[in-house]
């Protein structure tokens, strides 16, 4: 008797659970929609980014003597060389210690004469990024920088890109190879075309970044 009374005594509560609004969690198939849902979402962004005319006109990565290269020249009213020139030493100081800076990363000459600075710019670039997973390569370029009397003209190139990187083996690419226009569009020039998409896509972004953040330092400070 002891022993039936015992085992309703463990049926009971289990039952009452069975009963209740009680329910086994499912938080690996959660999880696993999540990341379903992520990737549909990236990957219908990455295609409408494909067609984006931001990153598929023939304007949009340019060139230098057949070399990808961007240039800017800001007016910098009632300024001189040498505060154009103090202030772009300023901002490249501050922008080769950043988070996403990587070794070698440094103000590499300077003209105080002729108010010129180089920069090798040494970065990690994200190509793409979620909860699950990162994308990214390390983004190598230089960074001219002529300083005149209220004006400054920053010029972007010798661009390359070292991904897929592991013991004895590195991926190298020169923005030639992976984001100009013969090879980063279709025939049509109308789409991007992989591998060179995601590349062209980001490094559009972070010139683009990059050289808002240089006319604003200089004309607001």
């Amino acid at each position: 008797m002891k022993k039936i009374l015992a085992a309703l005594a463990l049926w009971f509560p289990i039952s009452m659970m069975a009963q209740s609004n009680w329910e086994i969690p499912n938080a690996g198939n959660n999880k696993q929609k999540e990341v379903k849902k992520e990737k549909k979402a990236e990957k219908q962004s990455a295609q409408a980014a494909y067609r984006d005319p931001k990153y598929t006109s023939k304007d949009a990565v340019t060139e230098i003597d057949g070399k990808v290269a961007w240039e800017i020249d800001i007016d910098v009213p009632g300024s001189t060389a040498q505060q154009n020139y103090d202030k772009m030493l300023e901002f490249l100081n501050k922008l080769v210690t950043e988070k996403n800076q990587l070794e070698n990363s440094n103000v590499s000459l300077v003209n105080k004469q002729e108010h010129k600075i180089a920069a090798s710019v040494r970065e990690w670039l994200i190509l793409s990024s979620t909860f699950y997973a990162t994308d990214r390569t390390k983004f190598y370029y230089t960074l001219f920088v002529d300083c005149f009397d209220n004006h400054v003209r920053v010029t972007m190139n010798r661009i390359n890109y070292y991904y897929d990187e592991r013991p004895n083996i590195t991926t190298k690419f020169t923005a030639e190879e992976l984001i100009s226009n013969d090879n980063a569009l279709n025939k049509a020039k109308t789409k991007l075309v992989r591998p060179g998409a995601k590349f062209r896509r980001r490094t559009i972004d972070r010139k683009d970044e990059l050289f808002s953040k240089i006319k604003s330092y200089l004309i607001n400070g």
